[in-house]
């Protein structure tokens, strides 16, 4: 009987050391972990409130661009339209989406502030696991990938 609990436990402990963890947005860690590498000049400026206001928009977006999902209903819905999950977003098109939010919103919150906020998100998705290799060019003639 100890011999098949022992084996259990190996062949579990076996399985899990070769299994690729599944990385986690969260978005409060994101938001601590986004702030507290704010340079002194935006964290002055930028509230936790701002931070998080910021990374929601980006979300957002991802998810409209079918990017980033909010669980199973988000991917089943995808698969229903026949999107493969390899969609391609810009920089660009961020920075845009978010400043376009925080006008909308009244947030004194201007391009340069973005791209720093998600250039550390950017960070934090490498500290946690969850960017893979980057995206090969599509050929597309404006440019993005």
């Amino acid at each position: 009987m100890v011999g098949l609990a022992a084996y259990a436990v190996m062949r579990a402990s076996s399985r899990l050391a070769h299994t690729r963890a599944r990385a986690v947005y969260d978005l409060l860690e994101a938001v601590g972990f986004v702030a507290e590498r704010l340079p002194e000049s935006l964290s002055a400026k930028l509230s936790y409130d701002d931070v998080e206001a910021v990374l929601l928009w980006r979300l957002d977006l991802l998810r409209l661009r079918g990017s980033a999902t909010y669980g199973r209903a988000d991917v089943s819905a995808a698969a229903a339209e026949g999107r493969d999950g390899h969609t391609v977003t810009s920089d660009d098109d961020s920075v845009d989406y978010v400043l376009a939010k925080a006008a909308e919103s009244g947030r004194d919150i201007d391009a340069l502030d973005v791209v720093v906020v998600l250039d550390l998100e950017g960070r934090y998705l490498e500290a946690i696991g969850a960017l893979g290799p980057p995206a090969e060019d599509t050929g597309g003639q404006d440019g993005t990938v």
